[in-house]
């Protein structure tokens, strides 16, 4: 009998924080602690005395306890301490916030009720503090509101770099940032030389060492300045060199540029190329700089010679990488491949200013308010940090980067393109997940763990943040805290770009309810790369979240876009990577994701022999690993993907592919929601309840999306589809558009392998008009008990009781192509005459001549020498997916 399409929603929890959780904000202000008892009015005071509860008004009798708050004044940006205390009862006492939040950046000590930190913003923040004796049998609640007030801040002025060697005649790029002032504009002076509007220092002519002072003041406020001290020597200062070790990628068709410096010898330097060659359209020019627009792809190398002014030279070989072609125009079959790609090489992220080094988490605000655009801040490996620390925008480039980073040299983390694991915080193995192989259990990370029990963070990205790449970190939260959204994320309604993740362990708790790692609506430019991610998960029922991510954006009003997620371990237990899903006003574009390896832990599985569940004792909710319903131009490749079941509002699915603007009882919230131009090629997928869900589906009060469309599938492997195991319907695709929708065009899936138990194809549509331009070809698969299936829907529905196959497709598709695919089949039930022609068929899969077809589950389908199916492909190529090319592909993803 048919099947009903399970509805399918999404929890609404994709803000950057719920009501009631703290936001961290930016400005710099100063502290102003006001407490009163709630329940009297808001009269100010420095001491508190509070009544018992009701609910402990017996016990009080007995044993009364009294509560106490002193506090002081403080500043944003220095640390400040309060103290709650306590008196009666039986010691010692547990201190806990029981309503309500502390100004974001403090926190109360259980043991102490010590409250402590660095205010963050200004504002009013009202919450009840319990006091409870050692037995827990009396308690006294005490209400207060903190007043956070913002006074005016000193304007002043940082530049870079402070010192600098230069020879007579050279010239040194300095910068200045001004704090505190709405015009960042200074006026520039030189004590001697010249310096230029830009802060270009050139120095004077001189036949001895001389110092010059160059000087930065604010045109906001004359009294602000920052000097850097300039050394100028005679002659050439040094023998000459190339100083430019590596060059940033570049990509095909796209504009670039970067230039060559030197150093020593005496200026003015001149370039040319000696050796080798640039791609065709790229050129170096006398200057150093090298640009154009490169035709191939491919690494290019070459030897680049600079001569100085008294004709010596220094020659270094460079290479130039060409990514993958990513212009306007380039497709694979009919799905656009991304129009721009992000740059994450450390060759791209230059840094070259002051190292800050932190060794405790109160200093850390105040080195990011500080750190320059080109600075470096070094938490101290080994060390926790605890809190929530919001990075500002600053007016840097991408010569100018922050690194964020553990201060463990690079030797002792993985090589740059390498994932982390957490050995290298010293955690030898997380149970239920593939086994780390540690060499070492070194800890070299810092650890930023978020200090606050509800909320978002400890990474805030502030209005404008930019530029920040994070290395070697360890981020996680508190267990057995209240509900945490966000691991880091832009403040609510900010915007910011050029941000990299990489090589960092982000996790939650093993019982916790933690949305998500990294929010990135707000959000472009940002890759998340060589990292680990894992515990993010909501608990069913009880819990305070409904769908977990790792990764998640495309909403808001500004979506974002140009996303890179590249060799991580992505972990979740609603999806692991989930683009859209509520209200936006713009759908993010160009999105690489790849070389990843998907993983839920069976652990997770409800009945699993040794499960995991959440604080309350329910397991946790469990969906897929990539779910779509706001996004155009995505690459998903080269990527691993394990284990999905279905018992949460969906089946099981790896993939979904569903256009939708969400349920609400406002209409419809996502109008110009789409999913457009979506290429999966060159992965591996097992143990599943079904393959791809790909339909086009209005929400549950009937608003319809833009479009979904143009999908390339090919040279994948699906094997362990089973519905029964898995919860799932035991499908490779469903494939519909449901009334009231646009409807789906342009799929097609080719060169696949694939081995569902139930059905090929879970099918639906009206009976016209018709889904234009689907294509199945060239794959190897097990068509299931009931091969073409219909999703529901009666007679309405093209696949409504019709069982061949030929007749499904015809009536539901316009201009299909179904043919050159392997099928193995039960002859007696659906012989070849029910199939399109153009098809072969096998009763099982050992007939297919595959190594070892291991009955559809962790086998070898490479094709024997002497299968029918070798080379019989239309193209030339043998059937199903290209084994070796994915093989190559997903090397070094486990």
């Amino acid at each position: 009998m048919p099947r009903a399409v399970l509805a399918e929603k999404n929890a609404s929890n994709f803000g950057v924080a719920g009501a009631g959780r703290s936001v961290l904000g930016m400005a710099s202000v100063a502290f102003v602690l006001t407490l009163v008892v709630l329940t009297t009015g808001c009269g100010p005071l420095t001491q508190v005395q509070a009544a018992s509860s009701s609910a402990t008004a017996a016990a009080a009798k007995k044993s009364p306890i009294t509560v106490t708050a002193q506090v002081a004044n403080a500043t944003a940006g220095t640390p400040f301490e309060g103290k709650i205390s306590a008196s009666g009862g039986l010691a010692p006492y547990h201190f806990s916030i029981r309503s309500g939040a502390l100004p974001t950046g403090l926190t109360l000590n259980a043991s102490s009720g010590v409250i402590s930190g660095t205010p963050l913003r200004a504002g009013i923040s009202e919450f009840t503090v319990r006091a409870s004796s050692h037995d827990w049998k009396h308690a006294t609640d005490l209400g207060l509101r903190l007043t956070v007030e913002g006074e005016a801040s000193k304007v002043t002025v940082t530049i870079n770099p402070a010192s600098a060697t230069v020879a007579s005649g050279a010239t040194q790029q300095l910068s200045a940032e001004v704090h505190g002032a709405s015009s960042s504009l200074v006026r520039w002076s030189a004590s001697a030389g010249t310096v230029s509007t830009s802060g270009l220092f050139t120095a004077p002519t001189v036949s001895s060492t001389t110092t010059a002072t160059v000087t930065a003041t604010s045109t906001a406020a004359p009294d602000a300045s920052a000097s850097a001290t300039v050394s100028v020597t005679a002659g050439a200062s040094s023998k000459l060199a190339v100083t430019t070790s590596g060059l940033p990628d570049a990509s095909q068709g796209a504009a670039y540029s970067a230039g060559l410096s030197a150093a020593g010898g005496s200026q003015p330097y001149t370039w040319k190329i000696t050796a080798g060659a640039l791609p065709a359209g790229m050129s170096l020019d006398g200057a150093g700089m090298l640009s154009g627009n490169p035709s191939k792809t491919g690494s290019f190398s070459f030897t680049a010679t600079v001569t100085d002014g008294a004709s010596q030279t220094a020659s270094a070989v460079l290479a130039l990488a060409v990514d993958v072609v990513n212009t306007n125009g380039k497709f694979d079959g009919p799905a656009e491949l991304p129009r721009t790609y992000m740059q994450s090489a450390l060759a791209n992220t230059p840094a070259n200013g002051k190292t800050w080094q932190v060794a405790d988490g109160p200093s850390l605000q105040a080195a990011l308010n500080s750190a320059a655009c080109g600075d470096t801040v070094s938490l101290q490996a080994g060390t926790t940090f605890t809190g929530a620390w919001a990075f500002p925008g600053k007016p840097c480039d991408d010569q100018h980067w922050i690194i964020v980073r553990t201060s463990a040299p690079d030797a002792n983390l993985p090589p740059e393109g390498t994932r982390i694991t957490p050995c290298f915080a010293g955690v030898a193995s997380l149970p239920g997940r593939p086994a780390l192989n540690c060499a070492s259990t070194q800890n070299v990370m810092a650890k930023l763990v978020m200090g606050i029990s509800s909320g978002s963070g400890p990474i805030a990205l502030a209005a404008g943040a930019n530029h920040y790449r994070f290395v070697g970190l360890e981020v996680t939260r508190l267990a057995n805290a209240t509900a945490i959204g966000n691991l880091a994320f832009p403040t609510k309604g900010s915007t910011g770009d050029h941000i990299i993740f990489d090589r960092v362990w982000m996790h939650g708790t093993p019982h916790d309810d933690t949305t998500r790692g990294i929010y990135l609506s707000g959000l472009t430019s940002v890759a998340v790369v060589d990292s680990y991610l894992n515990d993010f998960h909501c608990e069913s029922a009880l819990g305070t979240c409904t769908d977990a991510q790792t990764v998640s954006g495309g909403l808001g009003s500004t979506p974002g876009g140009t996303y890179k997620i590249a060799n991580n371990f992505l972990e979740s237990s609603g999806e692991n990577v989930l683009f859209g899903g509520g209200a936006a006003s713009g759908t993010p574009a160009d999105i690489e994701i790849s070389h990843n390896h998907f993983f839920k832990p069976l652990a997770w599985m409800p009945g699993h022999a040794n499960a995991v569940l959440g604080n309350h004792g329910r397991p946790f909710v469990v969906k897929n690993h990539l779910e779509v319903k706001n996004a155009q131009r995505l690459l998903f490749e080269s990527n691993v993907v394990e284990n999905s079941w279905g018992g949460f509002s969906q089946t099981g699915f790896a993939v979904v592919l569903t256009p939708k603007n969400q349920s609400s009882s406002q209409g419809n919230l996502c109008p110009i929601c789409q999913v457009t131009d979506i290429t999966i090629r060159y992965n591996t997928f097992s143990h599943l309840g079904g393959g791809f869900q790909i339909a086009n589906a209005p929400s549950d009060t009937g608003g319809a999306p833009f479009a979904g469309e143009r999908y390339s599938i090919h040279d994948v492997i699906l094997d362990d589809i089973d519905e029964v195991t898995y919860n799932g319907q035991g499908q490779l695709a469903q494939v519909s558009t449901a009334a009231g929708s646009p409807l789906l065009a342009n799929v097609q899936m080719t060169h696949i392998t694939a081995f569902p138990q139930h059905m090929l194809f879970d099918i639906g549509n009206a009976t016209s008009p018709k889904m234009p331009n689907f294509v199945f070809s060239n794959s190897i698969v097990t068509t299931g008990t009931n091969p073409l299936w219909s999703v529901g829907g009666g007679a309405s529905n093209c696949a409504y009781s019709h069982t061949v196959p030929a007749t499904v497709l015809k009536n539901c598709f316009a201009n299909y192509s179904f043919n050159g695919n392997t099928l193995i089949a039960v002859p007696g039930r659906f012989p070849a005459s029910s199939w399109p022609s153009g098809n072969m068929m096998v009763a099982n899969g050992n007939a297919v001549g595959f190594v070892n077809f291991n009955n559809g589950n962790g086998g070898d389908y490479h094709l024997k020498s002497g299968s029918t199916f070798k080379a019989a492909a239309s193209d030339g190529k043998d059937m199903g997916a290209d084994v070796d090319a994915i093989a190559a592909a997903t090397h070094g993803v486990y």
